[in-house]
């Protein structure tokens, strides 16, 4: 008979139980970091640039959607979702009308609605979906979702070229929550998705956006909002060539801050773990001034080109943006992996926040005389908020009967299947023989022997 013994419980820093030798590959790093208690809501917003060389790109965001939806469902099922659109078009305010195709207000951060977009109508202004415990489909609309997001975020090209996908994304979330429109909720982990091939440019100062101003030395949004938004090694802005060293200006006289931004998503959700950020933009490391010998102006180059020759600019301020947000957060290229590449990263984050237990890294095989991998590892709950000890784990002892083993809670680390198949291991972490469920605010951690 299995005793009960109960976990471990634990004041002081965690050493490895087991010391493989200096010679031993590998460190002890963590692995798995989730909510003890499996979570299921999820609200997602994309911020979609609708300008010149975005329909394709949009079109692949939408063709991605069932790839991405099957990947956050992975071993527990499709998530209670809610999923809204904004476009980066925010208007030029009094320059309406003298900036190209920009009105005054722009989309103004309003969620685009499907019906908005000729798309299947809902009852409100976003997708909700979820499925019951029999698997029937719960949702605000008609019809197959894939289909109806595809729809909902092909936006065109018509969008005013200052693109401002901070300040829609602030303006969306905060008419969300103070309209009561139930887009975000409470208890819900955030997505927040950016595709752009354009940095931001949130003014606060509309005078950024007059085509007759004589702050510039470019006319071009593009470089307007280089000059105002970013600051690089070195003196002279207008000076073509390669700059290094980039970043976010921290005090323009135009240009919201990002920090700004930062501070109202950690407002919004303040635990670190209720937010995930992606952006999907041109490679903030490749920053490129040019000179227009005809009009005799400074330009901002192409960061690079996708495989089709659209082109996407550096995305600085939404990289650092992405940035600020740790291991939340991520920052993917437009031009080489595409959307893919941003949402299989935000999908495997934003698990993680639900709950997955997926072991992530290289993880050492320890015995590899037995078949599969085997891993060194420690594992522990510790509280979120409480100043209480942590609860260790011990590794359960009788493989053939997990609950039999001689301690009881105890863990196990086994092949994942389908669940993990998106991670590099495929390892999942499970814990046995638990008596009572785990504390509220709880997270379940593995630290395990991983080569980086």
């Amino acid at each position: 008979m299995a005793l009960l013994a109960g976990p471990l419980v634990a004041s002081a820093c965690l050493e490895p139980e087991v010391s493989l030798g200096e010679d031993a590959p590998g460190v002890f790093r963590e692995v798995v970091n989730t909510p003890a208690i499996l979570r299921d809501k999820v609200d997602l917003l994309f911020v979609i640039d609708n300008t010149e060389d975005m329909e394709e790109r949009q079109k692949d965001l939408g063709a991605l959607f069932t790839g991405m939806l099957h990947n956050l469902s992975f071993g527990r099922g499709v998530p209670d979702l809610h999923i809204g659109v904004v476009s980066t078009d925010m208007g030029v305010g009094q320059f309406s009308g003298a900036v190209g195709q920009c009105t005054a207000r722009g989309d103004g951060g309003a969620l685009l609605a499907p019906s908005n977009n000729g798309c299947a109508a809902t009852a409100d202004a976003f997708l909700a979906y979820s499925k019951d415990k029999n698997g029937e489909v719960l949702s605000n609309f008609e019809g197959d979702i894939a289909k109806a997001f595809s729809c909902m975020s092909n936006l065109g090209e018509v969008g005013c070229d200052y693109e401002q996908p901070l300040e829609a994304m602030r303006s969306s979330l905060f008419q969300s929550r103070e309209d009561g429109l139930g887009f975000v909720r409470p208890n819900s982990v955030l997505g927040v998705i950016v595709l752009t091939s354009e940095d931001d440019c949130s003014a606060f100062n509309s005078e950024i956006f007059n085509p007759e101003a004589v702050h510039f030395l470019g006319d071009s949004p593009n470089f307007r909002c280089f000059q105002s938004g970013v600051i690089c090694d070195g003196d002279d802005v207008y000076q073509p060539g390669s700059r290094d060293g980039c970043r976010p200006h921290p005090q323009s006289d135009f240009i919201t801050t990002v920090s700004d931004y930062v501070e109202f998503l950690e407002e919004l959700k303040p635990n670190p773990t209720d937010r995930v950020v992606t952006t999907i933009v041109g490679d903030p490391g490749r920053v490129v001034i040019g000179r227009d010998e005809q009009i005799m102006e400074s330009e901002l180059l192409a960061a690079c080109a996708d495989e089709i020759g659209n082109d996407a600019y550096p995305g600085i301020r939404l990289s650092a943006f992405a940035d600020a947000f740790g291991v939340t957060g991520q920052t993917a290229s437009i031009c080489d992996t595409g959307a893919a590449g941003g949402l299989n990263g935000m999908v495997r984050n934003l698990r993680k926040s639900l709950g997955t237990t997926c072991l992530e890294g290289n993880v050492v095989d320890v015995d590899p005389d037995k078949a599969g991998r085997q891993a060194r590892c420690r594992v522990f709950e510790r509280h979120e908020f409480a100043d209480v000890p942590v609860t260790v784990f011990p590794e359960c002892d009788n493989p053939a009967n997990l609950e039999a083993s001689s301690q009881l809670p105890c863990y196990s680390i086994q092949t994942g299947g389908e669940a993990c198949g998106d991670f590099y291991t495929q390892l999942a972490l499970q814990v046995h023989g638990r008596d009572r469920p785990p504390e509220h605010d709880t997270r379940l951690i593995a630290e395990c022997r991983a080569i980086d």
